[in-house]
């Protein structure tokens, strides 16, 4: 994601007019807004608190964002889009269809350990929690972003089932099959600690060849 320190005094009294000066006011507030999230501050993860520790008048973040959810989003979207573009070149670099599928479920893995923070704010926020939405009422499991996101998968898995596996195997639940197994593997043994786990990458990698391999042989669940 992208980092920037808090504007400096003069930038907090001036007006962003020009496009530039805009989204970097933007993204300071993106950032500031991470920030908060990341340092498990919760409590203090309101438009107000954001425009704080950004260095800005509380006026000034409303400009930008009309509640604190649509922050939420832009803070989800930059997140998914900086993983997507990591995911796309792990994709883009595997010919065979089958390698392509486990480097890219493997990759994902890797990438969202090493980011664990983005992780737990795109994944792993309660479930009791509002519908995080941009503001004009778009949720964020249906925007540009994780449309993009999912179709990395789901051109990776459909071409190693057309190419590999039996037609029976459904196209869609094989993909979300994979993608819930791999997340689900990296947060359940974060978030039950006191457990003694298998290393996630050989954990993971296991269930990737045991089901492909199945879908090879046509071996599945209806």
């Amino acid at each position: 994601m992208l980092r920037r320190s808090p504007p400096d005094r003069g930038a907090v009294r001036s007006r962003a007019t020009s496009a530039e000066a805009k989204a970097r006011v933007r993204a300071a507030f993106v950032a500031a807004g991470r920030k908060l999230l990341a340092n498990k501050e919760s409590e203090a993860y309101s438009l107000r608190a954001v425009a704080a520790a950004a260095g800005y008048s509380p006026g000034t973040i409303y400009q930008y964002f009309s509640d604190h959810r649509d922050l939420l989003f832009a803070i989800r979207e930059q997140d998914m889009l900086e993983a997507t573009i990591a995911l796309e070149r792990v994709a883009e670099a595997e010919s065979d269809s089958e390698l392509r599928v486990r480097k890219l479920l493997l990759g994902a893995m890797r990438y969202w350990l090493d980011h664990f923070e983005h992780f737990e704010t795109l994944f792993a926020l309660a479930p009791s929690m509002q519908i995080v939405q941009s503001g004009d009422g778009l949720a964020f499991g249906r925007s540009a972003v994780v449309v993009r996101a999912y179709a990395v998968f789901e051109r990776a898995v459909g071409a190693f089932l057309q190419e590999h596996a039996r037609s029976e195997v459904d196209p869609k639940a094989a993909v979300d099959c994979l993608i819930a197994a791999v997340h689900g593997m990296i947060w359940f043994p974060h978030a039950t600690r006191t457990m003694s786990w298998t290393k996630t990458e050989p954990m993971i990698g296991m269930v990737i060849d045991a089901v492909l391999a199945s879908w090879k042989r046509g071996e599945h669940q209806e």
